[in-house]
């Protein structure tokens, strides 16, 4: 991305170029989803001018189990970032909670990605603690950022924001573009499900359909998602007799090996019951491969001509059909969610300098 220097935003207070400090706490644990989301996000901000900067939970910590990197995110989001976020123009938090005390300061803004924690009925402590701090976030006006139109419409609905400005950061790509081969890789036979372990992801009830709808006979399966935890499938297996040759989980890819999974496959499945936005199907668009997706908002936001959506079983077989028939027709398909980010970048920052000439 190329800056233009005449259009760099500065900041109202002290005349320099504004900075940004974004709480990445599973940076460099995790390789896709939030953390994927803010790598490109910098990239995004410095296009625009603007210093970003992370903050990735220390090398040091990171082999530790899951339940103490819960319990350090917490620390770490609660009291080591109103201290670090001192020196910066804004602090984003990017993980859909954010710092009480960095929310006494008007530079705080927190970024939605969905609002599956807000069920009430979700009792476990991340879900009540995301809850606790979205609350102290609306009550006191602070900035948020969705991540998709459909969770915007969520929040403008539930009125969880009323006193807010809201800003809408969709998913960038700039990272996966960039590997992106322009090598036409050869089709090959499988179909590609993009899946995951979260309740969400809803993998048994994709298995269920893949068995029912006898796809099974015609292709093979290759899961990607699950970084070599085969668990449920193996159950899978078991139940449905079907030959272990069917069924390929996929360890941890390298995104080069992601993209040439997508490139590879007759087509790419992507199946959930919620989401916040939906990244498999845009990076799918990207290598030129037909989508099958659930019919849900997030997806239906990102449907072309060769994304096909289904609701049950036989909606299921219809998109497939569909699906099969325009496989061979699908290209490349620019993403337009830069020019959108880009603009929406360029609104948050005057949006934040025109208050700080108010409060002068």
């Amino acid at each position: 991305m190329k800056t233009d220097r005449a259009s760099i935003p500065v900041c109202a207070r002290s005349g320099k170029c504004q900075r940004v400090l974004i709480f990445n706490f599973f940076g460099g644990i995790l390789s896709r989803g939030i953390p994927s989301y803010v790598d490109n996000l910098c990239l995004a901000l410095e296009g625009c001018g603007i210093g970003a900067k992370q903050f990735r939970c220390p090398a040091i910590f990171r082999g530790l189990p899951t339940s103490l990197l819960n319990v350090l995110f917490v620390l770490t989001e609660q009291l080591v970032m109103p201290v670090l976020g001192i020196g910066f123009d804004r602090v984003i938090h990017a993980s859909n909670s954010a710092s009480i005390i960095g929310c006494l300061t008007s530079r705080t803004a927190i970024v939605v990605h969905d609002f599956i924690p807000i069920n009430h009925r979700n009792r476990a402590l991340p879900a009540r603690y995301i809850r606790a701090t979205q609350r102290v976030h609306s009550a006191l006006g602070r900035d948020v950022i969705y991540i998709s139109r459909a969770t915007e419409r969520i929040g403008k609905k539930s009125r969880m924001f009323p006193k807010s400005r809201t800003f809408y950061f969709p998913n960038a790509f700039y990272r996966f573009l960039e590997k992106r081969t322009e090598l036409s890789l050869e089709r090959q036979q499988y179909v590609l499900l993009c899946s995951g372990w979260g309740k969400n992801k809803d993998l048994e009830g994709a298995l269920d359909l893949y068995f029912r709808s006898e796809l099974y006979k015609v292709r093979e399966l290759q899961i990607l998602g699950l970084a070599g935890r085969n668990a449920i499938v193996e159950n899978f297996r078991k139940r449905s007799l079907i030959s272990p040759e069917r069924i390929t989980v996929h360890p941890e890819l390298s995104d080069e090996d992601v993209i040439k999974a997508y490139q590879r496959a007759a087509w790419i499945w992507v199946h959930s019951k919620k989401e916040g936005y939906g990244r498999s199907i845009a990076e799918a668009r990207f290598c030129g491969g037909s989508v099958v997706a659930t019919s849900i908002a997030p997806f239906r936001e990102q449907r072309d001509d060769f994304t096909f959506l289904y609701s049950d079983l036989e909606g299921f077989k219809e998109a497939v059909r569909d699906c099969e028939d325009s496989k061979a027709h699908a290209s490349y398909r620019k993403p337009f969610e830069h020019d959108l980010l880009e603009a929406e970048i360029r609104r948050f920052v005057e949006t934040e300098r025109a208050k700080a000439y108010q409060d002068r």
